[in-house]
């Protein structure tokens, strides 16, 4: 039954689907129009009552509303640089010769598209529930080696789902050890102390009912992608040839040793002289093991992430130039977030500055009571997750909302937040935008993915909406 519905959803996005970029567009568009609807019909400061809804009251929230778009438009550039970093100082560790090898005998392991399939989404899942950025560029490589060794066995697997299953990285990344909300919450001084003080993990990601549910979707998952695995020969799309070519373990080795033809000058012997590079990651290791010291091991914000992976690459190289040579390689998967994150960060700026993302938060805490808001607060961040596709954008938009509607209603403010998480996470099975650094990587394009990542969203939402319902 799964096979037939992976097909029949694959078959559907394939058909409906447009372009990542088509989509944050239309977004983009349609969030300014609405914003725009919101703030003419409820008022604009320099518009008077009488003239809501006029044309002179369209006129200025029009005005208004791109304004916003160009506001927001900068918003998430330091954010966007971030995960560029992620991406590519992840690909180029990934491709090191160490940690390539180790890859290597990793992919070696499955035997069968159902092995192949059951390794790389568990090893998915898992590393995203440590890290998301790490899980998910650790992931994408593991999927393209795994499919490599496949062919060369000639096992054939299908490529588009084991696409999908390096994509369950971001499936659990929102209830585990780098999840935005419940981390940003148990920091002191956060933007929303004096309205709930400090979380602790303890009520948000280590809460009992949240281990569970992501042990049950650990379980669960991978044979949800095991069972959409065509059975069909004739319906299994392989890993491109040529990309298959291009082997992780190879490209790291020849990217490491001396160029027979090169000039053995000074510069020369100073491009491979690999004192620069430790000297600098010793350094850098110096400051992470006072840093882990100093807040522990699970201050894993995206700056020490960025720093520990652009130090641990280097010294994962035998050269320097080495190094910048994969970091080049690798930035080849980033176009998609250096184009699409603006947009986002304008949309996520009209949305919160319009009251269009209180709106919505509004509309499902109407139904609400202290016991179903953390339900209703989920169901709300699906809806905003289409437009807001950052865990911290949707929180910074949706969580003031849901949480001063937790302190009027009595709900939790560690449930009600993990009901932000949630929706976000899931959400990530409908909205392409993180699976952009994972598609580069592999040579996918988002409709080859989402289709099949559509069932497990169908599957994992009811798990999670009936986990906050029983809390």
């Amino acid at each position: 039954m799964l096979e037939r519905l992976g097909a029949s959803a694959d078959r559907l996005v394939r058909r409906v689907m447009p372009d990542p970029f088509v989509l944050v567009l239309a977004l983009t568009a349609l969030t300014w129009a609405a914003s725009v609807w919101m703030l003419a019909r409820h008022g604009m400061p320099a518009v008077s009552p009488a003239q809501t809804a006029s044309p002179m009251a369209v006129a200025a929230a029009a005005g208004a509303s791109a304004e916003m778009l160009f506001k927001g438009f900068s918003e998430l550039l330091t954010f966007a640089m971030q995960m560029v970093l992620i991406v590519v100082t992840g690909e180029a560790i990934a491709s090191s010769p160490p940690v390539a090898k180790a890859i290597r005998r990793v992919a070696m392991i499955p035997r069968t598209q159902g092995a192949a399939l059951l390794l790389v989404t568990t090893a998915a899942l898992a590393l995203g529930w440590l890290h998301w950025g790490f899980g998910l560029m650790t992931a994408a490589m593991l999927a393209r080696e795994v499919a490599t060794v496949c062919r060369e066995r000639g096992v054939r697997v299908h490529y588009p789902l084991m696409g999908t299953a390096a994509y369950m990285s971001m499936l659990l990344w929102h209830a585990g050890l780098s999840a935005s909300a419940p981390l940003l919450i148990n920091t002191p001084g956060h933007f929303l102390v004096r309205q709930i003080g400090v979380v602790p993990l303890a009520q948000t990601v280590f809460l009992p009912i949240n281990l569970l549910v992501c042990a049950l979707l650990f379980l669960m998952v991978p044979w949800v992608l095991r069972a959409m695995a065509p059975s069909d020969p004739s319906s299994i799309t392989e890993i491109d040839e040529a990309l298959a070519k291009e082997r992780v373990a190879d490209e790291a080795i020849e990217n490491s040793p001396k160029d027979s033809n090169e000039a053995d000058n000074i510069a020369a012997k100073l491009d491979r002289f690999r004192g620069w590079q430790l000297a600098v990651a010793l350094i850098g290791a110096v400051y992470l093991w006072r840093h882990v010291r100093a807040r522990g091991v699970l201050d894993l914000n995206h700056n020490v992430l960025n720093f520990a992976f652009v130090m641990a690459g280097m010294a994962l190289y035998r050269t320097p130039v080495a190094y910048a040579k994969a970091i080049s390689k690798s930035v080849r998967g980033t176009a998609g977030v250096v184009l699409q994150f603006p947009f986002y960060g304008a949309i996520m700026a009209m949305m919160r500055d319009s009251g269009l993302g209180h709106a919505i938060a509004e509309v499902f805490i109407a139904f609400a009571t202290g016991k179903t808001l953390p339900f209703f607060t989920f169901l709300a961040s699906l809806v905003t997750k289409l437009f807001v596709p950052s865990g911290g954008g949707e929180w910074a938009v949706e969580g003031p909302v849901m949480l001063e509607a937790a302190r009027r209603l009595g709900a939790p403010y560690g449930l009600t937040t993990m009901g932000v998480a949630y929706g976000n996470m899931a959400g990530n099975m409908f909205q392409p935008f993180w699976a952009l650094p994972l598609l580069g990587l592999l040579g996918l394009r988002a409709k080859d993915i989402m289709g099949y990542s559509l069932v497990v969203f169908l599957v994992a939402a009811p798990v999670l909406g009936v986990a906050l319902l029983l809390a």
